[in-house]
């Protein structure tokens, strides 16, 4: 029988232990997470966007910025040619107020020229510019022995006609003096700055010469036998408008011509026969020429016109931003007056009469005011009479600062008078 032996357990020895697990990454057990049935599976996932597309929004913020700064530049510059600066610094001189009765420096008046929310005085010894409510603003001595004043919309040049002087302002005061190499006829200032002479020289029966704000030469043309009476730079400042007249054989004859800057000969021209022009003036799209008892409207794009007849003789022609006004009489009575109203386009408005002397007229605010040697009225368009009250004796022009209210210019001060009578 074969030998049976026990094995042996190992009973008295201690159990081995079973090796720790350490968890990592690699082989850990990934549990799916209880997703929230409340969240769909786009809203469960983030981007992470870089900087690229903030980059890009910023650049296309500062070029919107830089096309808004563009566009208003050049709004600025059409609307405010002479500048942002000189536009805003001749507002806020323009505004404030003084008292009334204002003095005059000078002993007669000459002329008065409104510009909005101020006028300019011409008197035989200075030119003064004051605010609609009485401020005064400047007042230069100009020296001169036959001044002259001319306006754009922000400057204001005078000049000595037979002499070779002018000075140019703004309403901070004196901007630049012009010596001419010939006797000043006539001149003109633009909307943009330019100023145009026309000049009477050894060489020439006269010449235009037309220069920048600055000063610099831009153009001129020479009139071997014509005398130039009028000029008047279009508002594009291409362009500008010549009227000159001209003695053959003891025979007038007067003619209209428009020169482009960038050629010698006229674009347009206009024979007038023995009819001189009074005026020529600018409008806007078109320009004025007025003569003795005819008022013609001359677009500056293709010189299309219109003539509008009177009987009588034009006394007073007056230009605003309401638009023209045309003041005609009878030949030997002065106290029989007709009114013309013109849009600053060429188109006519109205016509009608007024009675008594009229020492002065404007066009303002819709409605037209008229001042007399003890009166001063209020007439709308059509003619109809809304208000009038008595003025003091010696007014010589008139400056429109309200709906109601009005600056008598005498030769020795501005009274401020208001209109409160109803007709």
């Amino acid at each position: 029988m074969p030998e049976y032996k026990r094995k042996k357990t190992h009973a008295g020895r201690p159990k081995r232990k079973k090796p720790e697990v350490v968890v990592t990454e690699s082989n850990a057990v990934r549990r799916p997470k209880r997703v929230n049935k409340d969240i769909t599976q786009d809203d469960s996932i983030r981007v992470v966007r870089g900087k690229k597309g903030e980059k890009r929004k910023k650049l296309l913020i500062i070029a919107s910025i830089a096309a808004v700064i563009a566009a208003l530049l050049i709004i600025l510059s059409i609307v405010l040619p002479v500048g942002l600066i000189e536009s805003a610094q001749n507002f806020f001189l323009s505004l404030g107020s003084g008292s009334f009765p204002a003095e005059i420096s000078g002993t007669t008046v000459i002329n008065c020229v409104p510009k909005g929310n101020y006028y300019y005085v011409l008197t035989d010894t200075s030119v003064m510019a004051y605010s609609n409510g009485g401020k005064k603003i400047f007042s230069y001595v100009h020296g001169f022995s036959s001044p002259v004043i001319v306006t754009s919309e922000t400057r204001a040049l005078v000049f000595d006609q037979g002499k070779n002087t002018a000075v140019i302002y703004n309403l901070a005061g004196v901007v630049d003096t012009v010596e001419t190499k010939g006797n000043i006829l006539t001149a003109d200032i633009a909307k943009n700055g330019e100023y145009a002479f026309a000049l009477k020289s050894d060489s020439y029966a006269s010449s235009v010469l037309v220069y920048s704000r600055n000063g610099k030469s831009l153009y001129n043309i020479n009139f071997a036998t014509d005398m130039v009476n009028h000029v008047d730079i279009a508002s594009s400042g291409k362009k500008i408008a010549i009227s000159t007249v001209n003695s053959d054989g003891g025979k007038l004859s007067s003619c209209i011509r428009v020169y482009n800057f960038s050629k010698a000969d006229p674009d347009y021209k206009l024979d007038l026969g023995q009819d001189i022009a009074y005026d020529v003036e600018n409008a806007g799209k078109g320009f004025f020429v007025s003569t003795h008892n005819k008022i013609r409207f001359i677009t500056w794009s293709k010189y299309n016109g219109v003539d509008f007849d009177f009987e009588g003789e034009l006394s007073s022609l007056r230009f605003s931003s309401a638009g023209v006004l045309a003041l005609y009489n009878k030949t030997n009575d002065k106290s029989e007056n007709n009114v013309m109203l013109f849009s600053n386009s060429g188109k006519k408005i109205s016509e009608f009469e007024i009675k008594g002397i009229v020492n002065d007229i404007r066009f303002a605010k819709g409605c037209v005011y008229s001042m007399g040697d003890s009166k001063v009225e209020i007439f709308d368009k059509k003619g109809n009479n809304l208000r009038s009250d008595s003025c003091g004796f010696g007014g010589i022009r008139l400056a429109v600062t309200g709906s109601n209210t009005v600056c008598i210019i005498t030769d020795s001060e501005i009274q401020k008078t208001e209109i409160k009578k109803g007709n």
